[in-house]
Order: structure tokens, then C-alpha cells, then sequence
């Protein structure tokens, strides 16, 4: 079975090479990457596209630009990731992903498990 096609493939594209660019240049001009960061923002809810939640989380709400760095809080529930914007100072706590846990090793059909006498 073929996969559906995209539907504006085109929007999509431009709207990856928005985000793209913005982190390209982040380092030679902030203002300029938080102008792609609004341009893409505007095109998306223009265009009625869905950003990807990478995409949506990189970006601050408030003035549009790029959040870069991070800190780890591990508090009373679970461990949180926060993203705080250079430009305006918002902070954005986000859940850490799960890390895997080591997987159990099976034991062989023939041996059973030792067990001390009593």
C-alpha cells in the first residue's frame, strides 16, 4: 500500500527552509533568525499547516526567536527540561524523554533459577 501524497509539499518545504536558515544564522544575527522564526510562524497559520512539536518547541511564543541551551531539573515529579529564551526571558519546562531501561534477560528453558535451601 503507497503512502498518501503530502499535500502542499511545497509550503512544507519552504517552511523547513525557514527553520533551517534561522539556525544557520542565529550566530551572525539574531534578529534576522527571529524574522525567519515570525515569517515562518505567519506562512504556517496562513497556509493552515501543522509545524511539527520539534519545531513548535524550539521556538519561543512570545517574541519568535530561536531557544537554544537547556538546563535539567529533576524535582518531586519527573525530570523536566527547560528552555529559557535570550531575547525576552520566557521559560519553557518540558517533560524529558523516558530513557530506556536495560531489558531482562530471559532465562534458558533448561535451567531453572537457583534457590538457596532452607
Amino acid at each position: 500500500m503507497a503512502a498518501a501524497p503530502v499535500r502542499d509539499r511545497e509550503a512544507l518545504q519552504r517552511l523547513s527552509f525557514l527553520f533551517q536558515a534561522a539556525h544557520w544564522v542565529l550566530p551572525h544575527s539574531p534578529a534576522l533568525a527571529r524574522f525567519y522564526c515570525s515569517t515562518q510562524r505567519t506562512a504556517a497559520r496562513r497556509l493552515v499547516l501543522r509545524m511539527a512539536p520539534a519545531v513548535k518547541r524550539a521556538v519561543c511564543r512570545r517574541c519568535c526567536s530561536l531557544l537554544l541551551g537547556c538546563q535539567r531539573l529533576r524535582g518531586g515529579g519527573q525530570p523536566r527540561i527547560v528552555l529559557r529564551c535570550r531575547a525576552c526571558g520566557l521559560h519553557r519546562r518540558l517533560l524529558c524523554p523516558p530513557r530506556p531501561r536495560p531489558r531482562r534477560q530471559a532465562t534458558p528453558p533448561g535451567h531453572a533459577p537457583e534457590s538457596s535451601p532452607a
